[in-house]
This record gives C-alpha cells, structure tokens and sequence, in this order.
C-alpha cells in the first residue's frame, strides 16, 4: 500500500484537478443551445408547463410537433425535480450537473474497488481513473453544458458495477443491473443499453465462472429491461410519448439526418478525446519500466473495462449520426481501464517517495492551489456570460418588458438562432413564432424590419444585435386583444 501520506497528498491533487475541469465554467452563464434547449423544457415542466409524458419546449414546438421528443422524458423529469426544490436561477441546472459528476466519482470509486484486489499496492488509488477521466474534454464539456450524457452516465455506470457484483458475488445484482439500464436508456436511448453486453465481456476478460453463465447474466439484464418497458408502456401516456420518440424523432433523425461522412468518425473522435489520458498513462509505464520495483499487473482488469467502454462506441458507428458527445456514457470506463493498465507503474513510482519529499510537497501544493483557485474564480466569475454574453444581454432586456407565457413574432432569419429561442424560454417563459401575422410583439436583426412596418414601432429598448418592435398604438385594439389570449400560462 502506499503511504497514507502520499495517498492523502493524490486525493488532495485530484480534488483540486475535478474542481479546475468545472466550478469555474459552472458558475458562469451561457451554454451550448441543446444544454439550454433541455434545461428549458425541465424549467417547463417544473412550472406545469408541459408533463413528465408530455414535455414541452415552447407554445410552437420543435420539428413539427407541439410537445417535446427530441429525447426520452427521464432527464427533463429528473431536472424539473431540481427547478422546483432551487428554483429558477441560472446555477440551478449546473449544480445538476455537478450533483452528476460528483455521483459518477463515486461509482468510479466503487468500481475501483471491486477491481483491484485486497492487498494490491494499488488498491487505494481510486483517484486515478477520476483524473483521466475528468480531463477528457467531451467530460467536462458535456458537464458544462448540460447534456443528457451528463445524467446518463451515472445509470450506466452504475450498470457497469451492478454487472461486476454480479459476476463476482451475487447473480441477483443483475436485476439491479437492469433497472440502472432501463433508467439510462429512458435518459438518452439506445446508447444506454450498452452495460446489457457487461457480464459476457467481464467473463471474456476475467475467466471467471463459467462462459454460459455469463451469457445468462447479460440475457437476464436484457429481459429485465424489456420487462421493464413492457411494464412502462401498459400506461398510454407513456405509449404515445416513447412512441413519438422513435416513430417522429429517432428513426427519422438515423434515416435522414447524417452527422458524419464516415462511419469511423466515432473512432476518430474518442482517439482524440483519450489522447491525453494515453499519452500520460502511456509515459508512465515507459518511464518506469526499468526503475519500478515488481507490482503485480491488473492488465485482465484493464481489458475487461476496455471492452465493456467499447462496447458503447462501437454501436455507434452503425449510423451516419454520430458526435463525440454520444460516447459519454462510455468514457468512465474507458479511463478507468487505462488507469487500471498504468495503476502499477505509478504505484510503484510514488511508492519510493520520501514522505516529505519534494514529489510530496509539489503534489500537495499544486492540489491546494487548484482547489482555492477554483473556488477563487467561481465567485469572481459568478454570473457572468461565458457565451453569448451580448444575446444574453438581449434577451434579459426583451424579458423585462415582454410578459411572461408571451407569443412574440419573430423574422423567419431568425427562426435557427436557437441560442436566442432557448435562453427567452428558459429565462422568461417567451415563445418566439415565426410564422403569425401581427403579434403584439415582433423580434428582428438589428436592421431589420417586421413584415408590414407601417403596423409596428421600435419598442425603445436598446439591444446589442436584435431589434424589439412592438404592435403601433393605432392598430385595432380587439386584434392585439386576441393575440394575446394567444399567450398560455402554466
């Protein structure tokens, strides 16, 4: 075992490492539109705007339909669950997201735990796998922005450990395995099924127990899950959502929405995502190789969650659609093989440290310096725009004279800036149409004009980029009236 002094020293270090990766860029405003597209929808549903089923976006809608399926419903139920407990601020969606990195660590702990053997000089060095883990950029960019895969990931990691309980202790922790599953899949879909291959690639790697048991240990997560579904679907509502989903949104978006021009792009994209994990993991076992005093290899470990993170890219690549960020759920497990892989070089390494040494001062330094320094510029940037910093501007400017639940026009040019359809939703309960004549409000460019300008007026608001027009005083009163009835309140 490492002494407690170094061990003390790495955690220290790995705090300070997680925090850099997300406080700071968690405590500033602005985000990539899907993150604020689905906090919107969860903000909704939190207000009554729209049910767990039945989610909405906006009195328009997305893609033709006026509820929103562009995903299953588990992570805009789960996230209104948190609006309604914190509230409507800004940092409310990003404690979520630090709520699910900090339970993703935890799993990553445990699944360390159960992989290392007792006695192993690497056993307490669960902190290795969360710092290749937390420095893959699609990690900590799916944490900053509120991506579904953020959710997804504790289920399926969760899944990944139920699968090696399982294996190596008890075969009912597969129904447990299987509940984490169908969570994960009702999070993001189809990419939250891969843990169902779990036991049989534990087994191929490991060799333990028998290859038929295995084989019926995955079987039986499979059938749990669609138990599950089975039981989920006897509710209509719940039918008709989940159809919606597939029928509307993901067999359309495999058939006509290609993403890629190759089907290796997923494999291109994790490569470049692990290149800094590889590299670091890489140099290690090098430049320790002739100097480390004989540990004892966990490369059957390693191998085994080589192949289980695998088995979450490679489906992937059956599709045109692919971004790095559908292989999320996936990376924990693929950083935790290759911490697994590079575990003994470095325990070996750090085993010769003097308990004072330099290695040990510079560790614990470092590691005290990236906590207070997070801290330090979480509370100097609380608040501020990280992106879109002038349509954020805009748009609090728009919500403070436009009423909340309003329909307002909107330049068809502008009908794809879903940065600025997100951020009124979210912020101020605004719907942009733009398509309705003659709403009481209309939103253009900066130089633009509204359809019939001798119908609207400049608001008076001063904007960065957008012009607020507002409908003339003179226009017929009972049409304005009418629009407004327009406006649906929660």
């Amino acid at each position: 075992m490492l002494p407690r002094s170094v061990q003390r020293a790495a955690i220290l270090f790995t705090c300070g490492v997680f925090l850099a990766f997300l406080l700071p860029w968690l405590a500033q405003d602005g985000m990539f539109m899907d993150g604020q597209l689905y906090a919107s929808v969860a903000h909704n549903e939190a207000h009554g705007y729209g049910t767990f089923w039945e989610p909405r976006f906006s009195q328009v809608g997305l893609a033709g339909l006026t509820t929103f399926h562009e995903h299953p419903p588990l992570v805009f139920g789960m996230q209104s669950v948190w609006f309604e407990l914190f509230g409507s601020a800004f940092w409310v969606e990003r404690s979520y997201a630090l709520l699910m990195a900090l339970l993703t660590v935890g799993l990553l702990v445990l699944l360390w735990r159960q992989l290392v053997p007792s006695g192993h000089v690497a056993r307490e060095m669960a902190w290795w796998p969360i710092i290749l883990w937390i420095i893959v950029p699609t990690v900590h960019w799916c944490f900053h922005n509120n991506m579904h895969e953020s959710t997804m990931v504790v289920f399926t990691t969760a899944a990944v450990l139920c699968s090696v309980l399982a294996v190596r202790k008890a075969w009912w922790w597969v129904g447990v395995a299987a509940i984490f599953v169908f969570l994960a899949s009702l999070a993001k879909g189809l990419p939250g099924l891969f843990p169902l291959a779990a036991p049989f690639l534990l087994w191929l790697a490991l060799r333990e127990g028998s290859m038929w048991r295995a084989i019926g240990l995955s079987l039986a997560m499979t059938l749990g899950v669609v138990g599950l579904y089975g039981l989920v679907l006897m509710d209509p509502a719940a039918k008709a959502s989940l159809h919606t989903y597939v029928e509307s949104r993901l067999l359309h978006r495999i058939a006509e929405d290609p993403t890629v021009d190759h089907r290796l792009a997923t494999l291109e994209m994790l490569m470049t995502n692990m290149a800094g994990p590889l590299l670091i993991a890489g140099l290690l076992v090098v430049v320790t190789k002739r100097t480390r005093t004989k540990v004892n290899s966990l490369s059957a470990q390693a191998l085994a969650m080589a192949l289980v993170g695998l088995s979450g890219v490679a489906p992937l690549m059956l599709t045109m659609v692919q971004k790095s960020f559908y292989m999320a759920a996936a990376l924990p497990i693929i950083s935790l093989s290759i911490a697994l892989f590079s575990a003994p070089a470095l325990a070996s390494w750090m085993a010769s440290w003097p308990p004072k040494g330099r290695g040990m001062l510079v560790l614990r330094t470092i590691g005290i310096l990236a906590i207070l320094g997070s801290f330090v510029l979480a509370i100097i940037r609380f608040g501020d725009a990280r992106r879109d910093p002038e349509l954020l501007a805009d748009v609090h400017r728009i919500g403070a004279v436009v009423p909340e639940h309003e329909l307002v026009g909107l330049d068809p040019d502008l009908w794809n800036e879903w940065s600025l359809q997100t951020y009124l939703m979210r912020y101020h309960f605004i719907s942009l149409d733009a398509y309705t004549q003659d709403l009481h409000w209309y939103i253009t460019a900066k130089e633009g004009a509204p359809p019939v300008p001798t119908h609207y007026a400049p608001s008076g608001i001063e904007l960065h980029g957008l012009t607020l027009w507002v409908l003339r005083a003179d226009r017929d009163r009972n049409d304005a009236g009418a629009i407004h009835q327009n406006a649906i309140a929660p």
